[in-house]
């Protein structure tokens, strides 16, 4: 029986309860990816604190997630910086990824007593992506090199990308690619079928898609950096690092320990094969406590 299935019948759970040590509650978002890092908190804060942590995953959206943690319904749970800056703390947008990662912290700090930081080593951000054979074949690594190297460009995007401010309408004024036509637009679950398909020659996605660890696509490097960064980070209650002497240290170890291809094959594992997001947790905290 795995260990998430005995949670609070554990002899470190009975003890800890008994003893009176200072629980810590780890959230997470709804999806997968937020899954994926919420059971990795979990595992990790296991093994290094000594402490069976409480669970609230699923929790909705950043909304039901931020006002979570400010409540102190939850102790830390992972947010994307550009999320953090705009949806949670109202803040202006910003493109410069020191700058939001900045402004995030002290607003965090000065407003909710949340320490931002311990960023994992990937962003989730929108994504252009193309099939790796043709980029190699035309020598495009970069957007620019996009625009300046082929015409008639056949792209595939999600409604939202299409119809939002800073989508397509935006994108293009940075990028202005020679298009064939109109745009395809699709539900996000169809957009690297069409592509692989040779329906559509670049797709907006996002940089962890799953999709993404299948070596025939390749995302473009946003060399104008015109998407806003969401750099993964953890957002933790300074009461909370105050309770427990050595979370800091624990949430040391797993600073920059993701890199975006590691994450793009756990999603992969999660949705195509199945793999519970619970043992892709276990298995990584092993290799990193080696």
């Amino acid at each position: 029986m795995d260990r998430r299935q005995v949670l609070y019948l554990s002899a470190a759970a009975i003890a800890n309860s008994c003893s009176g040590a200072p629980s810590i509650s780890v959230g997470a978002k709804n999806f997968i990816e937020q899954d994926i890092l919420g059971e990795i908190l979990i595992e990790h804060l296991f093994r290094q604190l000594h402490v069976e942590p409480r669970q609230r995953l699923h929790l909705g959206g950043s909304f039901l997630a931020h006002q979570a943690l400010i409540d102190g319904a939850i102790d830390l749970y992972p947010e994307y910086s550009g999320t953090a800056l705009t949806a949670c703390l109202k803040l202006p947008l910003e493109k410069d990824p020191t700058l939001v990662f900045n402004n995030v912290k002290q607003a965090y700090a000065t407003r909710h007593q949340v320490e931002w930081g311990w960023p994992l080593g990937f962003s989730n951000t929108f994504a252009m992506v193309m099939r790796r054979e043709d980029a190699s074949r035309l020598r495009i690594e970069t957007l620019s090199d996009a625009v300046q190297k082929k015409s008639g460009w056949r792209i595939g995007v999600g409604y939202e990308f299409e119809q939002r401010p800073d989508g397509w309408s935006s994108f293009i004024k940075s990028y202005p690619l020679a298009t064939s036509g109109q745009l395809r637009t699709m539900d996000l679950g169809l957009i690297y079928r069409a592509l692989g398909a040779n329906e559509v020659d670049l797709v907006a996605g996002n940089s962890t898609d799953p999709a993404l660890a299948d070596s025939r696509f390749i995302a473009l490097t946003d060399d104008k950096l015109f998407f806003p960064p969401y750099e993964t980070c953890l957002a933790v209650r300074q009461d909370a690092l105050a309770k427990h002497k050595d979370l800091r240290l624990a949430l040391d170890k797993l600073t920059n320990a993701i890199p975006v291809d590691q994450m793009r094959k756990w999603n992969a594992q999660a949705i195509n094969e199945r793999i519970s997001p619970a043992m892709i947790a276990k298995s990584f905290i092993e290799q990193l406590d080696k």
